[in-house]
């Protein structure tokens, strides 16, 4: 009976380290990130398993036109089997963006903000390396935020750039165990 209990729970168990896992292989960085008083990781950590997300983008790193780059993001932040929604939880991504400084640039409300609908031309310049500011936004204000880069990119369906935007989606919902720190092995990053 043991048997039958275990097994029943250890494979959504096991899919999840997997997942967990594999997320920790990709490449990038983080290099800050912010948990707002807002955020309540007991109920949010499993959006990004359970639900579909928004992705509100600005910015566009390649020769695409900024809607077909909007569209790729929105998928790459999915979970498998989700499809985008407009509806759903947002996380707003800005793509080489301008640095942002002061106490607006800390909390990452300067991002969530904006509505995102089209993109800024900043990041059509910015060569090899792609900076990426994101937030999972309720309303203007943001409940958490982060930042990072990846570097030598191929394009926006390159596999590296695809799991590193899904990462840092991933990212911006942490647990209540997991730390700020983003080089943190149990983050996911930097092992």
């Amino acid at each position: 009976m043991s048997y039958h209990y275990a097994s029943r729970f250890s494979r959504p168990a096991l899919t999840l380290l997997l997942a967990l896992g594999l997320a920790g292989c990709s490449l990038g960085t983080i290099d800050y990130r912010q948990i707002n008083s807002g955020y309540d990781a007991f109920q949010y950590r499993w959006i990004p398993y359970t639900s579909s997300m928004a992705a509100d983008v600005s910015g566009n790193p390649f020769p695409i036109p900024q809607s077909d780059f909007n569209r790729q993001i929105s998928e790459a932040i999915q979970a498998p089997g989700y499809i985008p929604s407009s509806a759903g939880p947002r996380v707003r991504m800005v793509f080489n963006g301008a640095p942002a400084t002061g106490n607006a640039a800390a909390s990452g409300d300067y991002i969530c903000a904006s509505s995102g609908d089209t993109g800024t031309a900043v990041g059509r310049s910015a060569g090899s390396r792609i900076t990426l500011a994101a937030a999972y936004c309720s309303g203007g204000s943001a409940l958490t935020f982060a930042t990072g880069a990846i570097d030598n990119v191929t394009g926006p369906d390159d596999p590296d750039f695809r799991s590193y935007v899904r990462n840092m989606a991933v990212y911006l919902f942490p647990s209540p165990e997991s730390s700020n720190d983003p080089n943190s092995c149990f983050s996911n990053f930097g092992c």
